[in-house]
């Protein structure tokens, strides 16, 4: 039979642990930095070695995460739910994952070698890093915050991207002429697509001809999920892929050296930057054509859409090159600065601005779209090398 004496005791137990409890939820609350996860722009500083996390509306930095020394962190994505800030450190051979709410760092995962760039599952469930000196994907469980696998028997693996329904991921390898077809219910390199023909001399002489291969950045992929346009840099064409039985329908010949493609919003067009010729190919995505060449500038890192335009980095110019996606036209250029180095940046879910990295000087470029107007947004944290906002269509890196 239990006593009263024991009961209050219980009872006075239950109270310490419940007002434990209580005080701990109230200091986890003041740890509080961001409630929203939308209300903020990723930083990727390189050389700080951190993340920096700015307010969209103020422009105000809320806080830098430190990720740790010679980390080198070279894209940052947040998860689909907003929790957690995901970014491999090229130097480090790592993967970070920080909590957005507290800004801390919260776990730290051993990948392969040299870690860049990486993708979320759609249901969120698998973060996919691609590591390009060590030819692999590493494979982290979202839910365990855990390395599960290592999918080995790519060439320098850059970009990745999920079919809609999750079932497939595309690697486009930037060492080779294929994009690689991951089954992700088992975490296996399934297929190898060869986009075009290697000319014949490289054939006969691999060893002299291929050893500077520059092949494919990314496998974009259609806004219904159907296609995915793969520019091949070598070769100077766009090969277009069938995700439904994974075989190439069509090869577009576009400028000299093409970067990558990137998708209009509304899907109607895909753009390349073709850097051998400082041009841009636009490719209408209905009829498969180039429906229009442009001059463009020099070392072309990204393209974003805002406000019926494109807007085009030109790295070395300081410029950034506008064209009216309506009429397929030049619209002008905005002179950032000289003497500068321009990285890549993210459109707001608004389509109204663009946070563009700025590394010479340390800075955010935000551009108002519609105008065409900057301001700068200074002491950001070391080298910028790119930014992210949660839901936008413009992610994306080097």
């Amino acid at each position: 039979m239990l006593r009263l004496g024991h009961f209050k005791s219980i009872c006075g137990l239950a109270l310490v642990i419940c007002g434990t409890s209580a005080s701990a939820r109230l200091i986890a609350q003041s740890d509080v930095k961001i409630t929203d996860p939308t209300s903020v722009v990723l930083i990727v500083n390189r050389d700080s070695n951190d993340i920096g996390f700015m307010d969209i509306k103020t422009n105000k930095m809320i806080g830098n995460v430190f990720l740790g020394n010679n980390v080198n962190p070279h894209m940052a994505m947040m998860t689909h739910d907003g929790r957690y800030v995901v970014t491999g450190g090229t130097r480090a051979n790592k993967a970070f994952i920080i909590d957005v709410r507290t800004l801390k760092l919260v776990k730290t995962i051993p990948v392969d070698i040299a870690p860049e760039h990486l993708a979320f599952s759609p249901d969120g469930r698998y973060y996919y890093q691609g590591n390009p000196d060590g030819d692999s994907i590493s494979v982290i469980d979202m839910t365990s915050l855990t390395k599960i696998k290592t999918i080995p028997g790519f060439v320098e693996p850059l970009n990745i991207t999920f079919t809609p329904d999750g079932s497939k991921a595309y690697v486009g390898n930037y060492g080779a002429h294929w994009v690689g077809v991951i089954d992700v219910r088992r975490h296996e390199l399934l297929k190898k697509i060869q986009i075009a023909e290697v000319p014949g001399v490289s054939k006969l002489d691999p060893d002299r001809y291929l050893t500077e291969i520059n092949g494919i950045s990314n496998a974009t992929i259609s806004n219904d999920g159907r296609y995915l346009y793969t520019a091949d840099s070598d070769l100077g064409v766009v090969g277009i892929i069938d995700t439904r039985d994974d075989k190439v329908v069509k090869v577009i010949r576009v400028g000299a050296k093409p970067w990558r493609a990137y998708m209009s919003h509304d899907g109607k067009y895909a753009v390349t930057v073709n850097n051998g010729d400082e041009t841009i190919s636009i490719i209408d995505t209905v009829t498969n054509k180039v429906a229009a060449t442009l001059e463009a500038g020099p070392n072309m890192t990204g393209v974003n859409f805002a406000a019926g335009k494109a807007f085009v980095i030109s790295a070395s110019s300081g410029f950034v090159y506008v064209y009216n996606m309506a009429s397929l036209k030049p619209a002008g250029r905005i002179k950032i600065g000289t003497n500068i180095a321009l990285e890549t940046a993210t459109t707001d879910t608004a389509d109204q601005k663009l946070y563009l990295a700025e590394s010479t000087n340390h800075q955010i470029i935000v551009i108002d779209a519609k105008t065409n107007a900057f301001e700068r947004v200074s002491n950001v944290g070391l080298f910028p090398w790119g930014t992210h906002i949660m839901e936008s269509k413009d992610n994306y890196c080097h």
